[in-house]
């Protein structure tokens, strides 16, 4: 599954790991991957293969030492951040 659309659902994201959707659900639950993109039901693969890489231990740090995850989390809360000012 690396073509296709760039979100997925449930099911596609749990196909693309190679796991049950019910594992999926749990694995976000518990944090081990990211939670769906705001508002929807689906999920971003460049943020679950940021999350893999970094659970696998072959996080790529930037010079800034932050990971991809990292980063996308920062910039998410910051647009998050921004949405809610009045």
């Amino acid at each position: 599954m690396t073509g296709g659309p760039r979100l997925i659902g449930r099911k596609e994201a749990a196909a693309y790991l190679g796991i049950t959707p019910t594992c999926f659900s749990m694995w976000v639950a518990s944090h081990k991957m990211p939670p769906a993109i705001p508002g929807t039901r689906k999920w971003d693969k460049k943020a679950i293969d940021a999350r893999l890489d970094e659970v696998s231990g072959l996080s790529a740090k930037t010079e800034s030492g932050e990971t991809d995850l990292q980063k996308w989390r920062r910039e998410r809360d910051a647009r998050r951040a921004k949405e809610r000012q009045p």
